[in-house]
């Protein structure tokens, strides 16, 4: 059995703002998952699972350039190398078909019962 204590953290999962100017903020346990349906596996999705969101973020910025960006293809390795990851996965969705997907987000674990 492997030790997921490293990828299981704490995350925002809402955030409330009430009209008297306070905030409740609840947090619950979480992975960072990198998401993806291209060309590839006739609309497979997917889905991988990482410690951190740069880590996820900078493995999908690496993919959306691997998967091309064609004439957007000298900026997005300017941003990549730059840090700037979103960047990179935004210009990809922008230019891909709407039916492609490349995506960062946090997958909140449910507690059984």
């Amino acid at each position: 059995m492997s030790d997921s204590s490293g990828f299981i953290k704490q995350q925002v999962a809402s955030r409330l703002h009430r009209p008297d100017g306070s905030t409740q903020t609840t947090r619950a346990p979480a992975v960072w998952t990198l998401a993806h349906r291209g060309y590839s596996g006739s609309g497979r999705l997917d889905v991988w699972v990482y410690a951190t969101k740069r880590d996820a973020l900078r493995e999908g910025a690496a993919l959306a350039i691997a998967c091309g960006l064609d004439s957007e293809e000298d900026q997005a390795r300017r941003d990549f190398e730059a840090g700037r990851y979103q960047k990179v996965m935004d210009c990809y969705e922008k230019t891909h078909p709407e039916t492609h997907l490349l995506r960062v987000q946090a997958a909140f674990l449910q507690s059984p019962g």
